[in-house]
């Protein structure tokens, strides 16, 4: 295993990180500190709030006057210590909120806290949580519940790229060599197939996954630059969500990377699973979008 260098090659200057305060919040404030003095970044920890003059209006994530609203960032950013925090309470729809946030400065990184759920609340918190998967343009770093509370250390170990293989992956593909390459991490790229048919599904899965294996290779062959000693792997199995959560869990995955398309796709593709990805995801989850 290589050493972490002293001085990173990847850029990461400023990242917003959005909070309402709650203990998923924290986590993922911790999660950004970490990756802040590793790379030296400035933070924007920002928190939304409808934009309405009535007392006590209805926030993005709670209730409460802009003058608790602000009490409470000040708080949230004596936590960053000596790490240079803005705190900005930003006031709009959720549309709104993620527009004005990306405007504040020029924003390498948004790191998200993605709370648990059941019934009403899963839905609600997975459709805020996907309009921040597919409208925020640069990579977004995801910790969901699944992810222990333990305080994090931006040392990234072993890398997972996961993908559909169903359009463009050079934003994903450069992120996950990039970090790897930057902490002398070991990378694999996953694609989870559907099962081979009978009656001889195992001999189709033989021949199947060396085919799926070398379009993971194509992946890292078309750019010199994305040149990376890597892992190909593929699975197979109904419920891709579910292979990629035991795969993370069995090689003990510290960064699970995969990207999504800004418009809803037809068809299975990672957009329509990416917040149950991070739910249950044992690490972190770093999302991009795809250009087409």
């Amino acid at each position: 295993m290589a050493v972490i260098s002293a001085q990173p090659r990847v850029a990461v200057k400023n990242i917003v990180v959005t909070t309402d305060f709650s203990p998923a919040s924290d986590l993922a404030l911790a999660y950004a500190l970490s990756v802040a003095r590793y790379f030296g970044s400035k933070i924007f920890l920002v928190h939304g709030i409808e934009g309405t003059s009535t007392p006590h209006a209805g926030t993005l994530w709670g209730h409460e006057t802009d003058q608790e609203a602000n009490q409470k960032l000040r708080g949230e950013a004596d936590k960053c210590g000596d790490i240079e925090c803005a705190p900005q309470l930003l006031k709009g729809t959720v549309e709104q909120v993620i527009d004005r946030m990306l405007s504040l400065d020029r924003i390498d990184l948004v790191v998200i806290g993605i709370r648990g759920g059941k019934g009403f609340r899963k839905v609600a918190f997975g459709s805020a949580a996907e309009h921040f998967f597919r409208h925020t343009q640069c990579p977004l770093l995801a910790v969901g519940p699944a992810v222990p509370h333990s305080p994090p250390v931006w040392r990234l170990r072993h890398v997972l790229l996961a993908t559909d293989l169903q359009s463009d992956e050079s934003k994903a593909t450069r992120c996950a060599v990039f970090l790897a390459r930057e902490h002398g991490a070991h990378l694999s790229l996953l694609h989870v197939a559907p099962p081979a048919p009978p009656p001889y599904p195992d001999d189709q899965q033989v021949s199947s996954r060396a085919y799926f294996q070398s379009r993971l290779r194509e992946l890292l062959s078309y750019k010199p630059s994305l040149e990376y000693s890597a892992e190909f792997l593929v699975e197979f199995g109904e419920d891709p969500v579910a292979e990629i959560v035991r795969l993370a869990r069995a090689r003990a995955i510290d960064l699970v990377v995969l990207s999504v398309h800004r418009e809803d796709p037809r068809g299975f593709h990672f957009v329509h699973e990416a917040y149950r990805i991070v739910s249950e995801a044992p690490c972190p989850v770093l999302i991009t979008q795809r250009q087409y």
